[in-house]
């Protein structure tokens, strides 16, 4: 098994570590590659002065290179998040019956005059909570799909009141 070196800070793992556990710097598998890049970094004599104290049981050794770069991170709590912007049920409820309201336009519309009437109403009341994209999206999908139904609705009341004017819905029944 070969030894890998982490390239930014010089430490020499025996095992099959990706990541240096020192600096968390990717390892590689060449040692001609690592050390000329930690070279180039102008920390091989650095590493050299920690092997040798560390071999003659002085403190420090390696540990003297490491260097915290996540100091500067700031800390991100997850306990609320999302909590102000998040979408209530009711607005997603909303969504979904104007989504359904749209697909199902073309089923008579009636379904769609159904789920377009109560997308409208569960997008409102979810407003009243708390406004954001869901609620109106909701309220958008749902307006378009009542329009859409009613549509579908007045034009297949015109088309069934024709058939029936021409006497082609007693043919279509006496087929049946």
């Amino acid at each position: 098994m070969s030894k890998k070196i982490c390239p930014i800070c010089g430490y020499r793992d025996e095992g099959d570590a990706a990541y240096c556990r020192e600096c968390g710097a990717k390892m590689t598998e060449s040692q001609g590659d690592a050390w000329s890049a930690y070279e180039q970094r102008g920390q091989y004599s650095s590493y050299q002065e920690n092997s040798s104290q560390e071999s003659s049981g002085s403190s420090g050794g390696q540990y003297s290179n490491y260097q915290d770069y996540t100091s500067k991170i700031p800390y991100q709590s997850t306990d609320d998040y999302g909590a102000e912007s998040g979408a209530n049920g009711l607005q997603i409820a909303g969504l979904v019956c104007g989504i359904l309201a749209i697909c199902s336009c073309c089923c008579y519309g009636l379904p769609a005059v159904i789920f377009g009437i109560a997308g409208i109403i569960c997008a409102a009341m979810g407003n009243r909570t708390s406004k954001n994209g869901i609620g109106t999206a909701g309220m958008v999908c749902s307006v378009i799909g009542l329009i859409l139904g009613v549509i579908a609705v007045v034009y297949y009341a015109m088309v069934i009141s024709q058939l029936i004017q021409m006497d082609y819905m007693d043919s279509i029944m006496d087929m049946m």
